[in-house]
């Protein structure tokens, strides 16, 4: 019973104490780890300060008044930053290290030079000596381009110790000024006092000069302080140390360096503090350890007494030749339960691994759906974003075109740059038709079509262009008489355009001289659009790959051109929209390509006699295809010669070329480039009509147009959005901010000057009428 009781409690005190000293370690690295990330986290919020500081700074040294030189203003520039931030100061310093203005000191007032006072000698300050200025941090500012930040000095403004940081002011590729902005370290004492408040937990803040900047109620040490540096390795941004304090406390603690301003953070508890954990600890194992033994001593002898008594009635039965009746020892027992635990334990855990790999599914479904979203929301940000360009270019064109120049080299460039921006402009309304479709922003306006019509009107359109690119373009449609309609009910836009888009495909990829076949017919309850030609043809492997977004089957395409690879993805997208499909086939590269698009017939005599209903197959938003949006119509006539039109677009080649073709028109044109400058031009000089841009830098157009409708005694100008957004719902939104139209860029030159003629011979009429009226009462 003795080496029972001895097997049991020795190994379970063994294991006790080797689980101490592994908790004891575990405690005193944990300890270090906590001190050492709140080191860091406090050197962060210490460079937080400093960075909102150099944000302010920033701002300023970037402004047009520091361009203007207009101490006046920028003196109150500086005052309103100072403002909420009781004991800070902005001062502006020459690159003599004159200071040219202090908003501590009223404009005017004789400043000293910053470099004279940092030669003075160091000012006693509650016991304690600090420089009287900033030492050479200006200096290093002009020095390096770079900003600087100084320790803990005397401000010869505030008598009292204060911080600073001073950023280059750079004008025409060199250090004009410095700014300095200093404030007090009341800032940083509050931080560190508000973030380390736990008992014996101990705080610093420290300069480069091993002064000290702030602290926390229990640390032994004030501003001002000057103490022992630690003994950091070179390189050395974070670390641990032990050493004794001031008050003579041993202490255990961890730094952090910035590596911004050079400050350091030093925390620490007191080494007693953390010990007193450990003997709690050695003191638990000792009741643990006699609770074990008592334990053990109990249970061997329980355990005793069950083994025993089945083996006394086993022989008092053989000893009284009786049949034993034994109780069970309970073995089997414990064997059946360790069986049924062991399968437990296995359904659990394949239970585990099954709910992981569900959740990593999961995971790997929503990040694919939301890398999809982004790429969409990529795409229509692309889209508008390319429309802003074209703009002028398109308007520059124009600009050519009416001063008719006799140049033939200028002529062919011009019709060059024309046909390029054409082509541009297709490919960015592509971008945005798959960019709606992914969005499900689309709008079909379904009817009963004869599908034939529809091709014969795209051959008639696409014919010129590829007879002039030496392509054959072979209709195979039936005459005009003969010809038996093939009705689908489909948009006919949307049809057109994947007709074109398959083309255009053709063409790419067809030789100068090759033949283009397209031909329409039904088949059984299809109605079948086949565009065939004898090109390049299409490898086997690349036939399934063709109508995804962005992928190009030849990279190297017949004439060079391989486009973006939307045309198919985006012509597939329509026809599924249509409940059709499209596919391709091809014999191998050499031989040629066929694309047959497949929707559904209505060949029934009752759908022919259909009347022609538009339907509208839409999802969530609508979105349309015209050029311009009115808000109101009236009978277009020429402007008025000399009519002032006012043109806002923060992008200056679009707002200058669009002046330049007004003024050409006969219009008196201005330009401006923010929202707050066109304010002060329409009160200045009121327009007779404003080309409003929606995306300014300064405030958004819709607030512009809604303070223009709501200046006092302004004859009302009319107000037209040109912008690069150009869905349903940003035309309802320019609607209830008050403009009269809304155009998409970009925009052709005769569309601006119709619903400009169209809008200001409305309002001339509405000035009339209200002139009249005037003079009947």
């Amino acid at each position: 019973m003795g080496l029972l009781l001895i097997f049991v409690t020795v190994p379970l005190l063994l294991g006790a104490l080797a689980l101490l000293v592994s908790q004891t370690r575990s405690d005193q690295q944990l300890a270090q780890t906590q001190l050492t990330a709140l080191a860091q986290t406090l050197a962060q919020a210490v460079d937080r300060e400093f960075d909102r500081g150099k944000a302010q700074l920033d701002v300023m040294a970037d402004s047009s008044v520091m361009d203007r030189r207009d101490w006046s203003e920028l003196h109150a520039f500086g005052s309103s930053i100072t403002r909420n931030s009781p004991g800070s100061r902005i001062v502006l310093v020459g690159p003599d290290g004159q200071i040219l203005l202090s908003t501590a000191v009223p404009l005017g007032k004789p400043l000293p030079n910053l470099w004279s006072l940092s030669q003075q000698p160091d000012v006693l300050w509650e016991g304690r000596k600090l420089p009287p200025g900033s030492q050479n941090m200006t200096r290093q500012v002009f020095e390096t381009n770079q900003a600087a930040y100084s320790n803990l000095y005397y401000g010869v403004f505030s008598k009292q110790p204060v911080l600073a940081l001073s950023v280059p002011v750079v004008r025409d590729g060199r250090v004009a000024y410095a700014l300095v902005l200093s404030f007090p370290p009341a800032r940083i004492d509050r931080l560190i006092r508000a973030s380390v408040n736990a008992p014996g937990l101990r705080a610093l803040v420290i300069d480069r000069r091993s002064v000290v900047v702030a602290g926390n109620a229990a640390s032994a040490h004030t501003m001002g302080d000057t103490i022992d540096p630690l003994p950091i390795p070179a390189g050395s941004l974070a670390g641990t140390f032990e050493r004794t304090s001031r008050d003579g406390t041993r202490i255990h603690g961890a730094y952090a360096t910035s590596a911004v301003n050079g400050f350091t953070v030093r925390v620490a508890l007191p080494t007693a503090d953390m010990q007193s954990t450990w003997v709690g600890l050695g003191v638990g194992w000792l009741l643990l350890a006699v609770g074990v033994l008592l334990g053990s001593i109990f249970f061997v002898a329980g355990l005793g007494r069950r083994i025993a008594m089945p083996l006394r009635q086993l022989g008092n039965a053989a000893r009284n030749g009786r049949v034993p009746d034994a109780q069970p020892t309970g073995i089997a027992e414990i064997d059946l339960l360790a069986r049924a635990l062991r399968t437990g334990a296995q359904a659990e855990e394949k239970r585990r691994e099954e709910l992981i790999i569900s959740a990593q599914r999961q995971q790997a479904e929503l990040d694919l759906r939301r890398a999809d979203r982004q790429k969409d929301e990529f795409l229509a940000t692309l889209a508008h974003e390319l429309r802003n360009p074209l703009a002028p270019i398109r308007t520059a064109v124009e600009l050519i075109r009416q001063r008719q120049p006799t140049d033939a080299v200028v002529l062919r460039a011009r019709d060059v740059i024309e046909r390029q921006v054409s082509h541009l402009a297709l490919l960015v309304d592509d971008l945005l038709e798959v960019s709606r479709i992914n969005t499900g922003t689309i709008q079909l306006r379904l009817e009963l079509l004869d599908l034939c019509a529809v091709v014969a009107s795209v051959a008639e359109s696409a014919g010129p262009t590829l007879r002039a690119a030496g392509r054959t373009l072979v209709p195979d449609l039936g005459s005009a008489l003969d010809r038996v309609p093939v009705m689908v009910n489909g948009d006919e836009t949307r049809l057109s355009q994947c007709v074109m888009n398959l083309l255009n495909n053709a063409v790419k990829f067809t030789q100068p001289g090759g033949c283009i076949t397209v031909r329409v017919l039904p088949q059984g309850q299809l109605a079948v659009v086949e565009v065939s030609d004898n090109g390049i043809g299409i490898a086997a492997d690349n036939l399934d790959r063709i109508f995804e977004l962005f992928v190009q089957a030849n990279p190297s395409g017949s004439d060079g051109h391989t486009g973006l690879g939307i045309g198919l993805a985006l012509t597939r997208k329509l026809v599924v929209l249509h409940g059709g499909t499209v596919n391709a086939t091809s014999a191998g590269t050499g031989h040629g390509s066929c694309f047959r698009i497949e929707l559904p017939l209505l060949a029934s005599p009752a759908a022919m006699a259909m009347t022609p209903t538009p339907t509208t197959k839409t999802t969530t938003t609508s979105t349309t295809t015209t050029t311009h949006d009115t808000l109101e119509q009236a009978p277009i006539e020429p402007a008025a010669s000399g009519a002032r039109v006012l043109v806002v677009d923060d992008n200056c080649d679009a707002a200058d070329m669009l002046c330049q073709l007004l003024t050409f028109k006969g219009f008196d044109a201005t330009a401006q480039y923010t929202g707050e400058g066109a304010l002060r031009a329409i009160e200045s000089r009121p327009p007779d009509a404003v080309l409003l841009d929606i995306g300014l830098p300064d405030m958004i157009g819709y607030q512009v147009c809604r303070r223009i409708r709501a200046m006092a005694g302004l004859e009302q100008p009319v107000v037209i959005a040109l912008t690069g957004w150009g869905q349903a719902s940003d035309r309802k939104r320019a609607q209830a901010a008050g403009f009269d139209g809304h155009l998409t860029k970009p925009t052709k030159p005769d569309t601006v000057m119709e619903l400009l003629n169209e809008k200001m011979a409305a309002r001339s009429a509405a000035l009339s009428a209200r002139d009249d009226l005037a003079v009947t009462d």
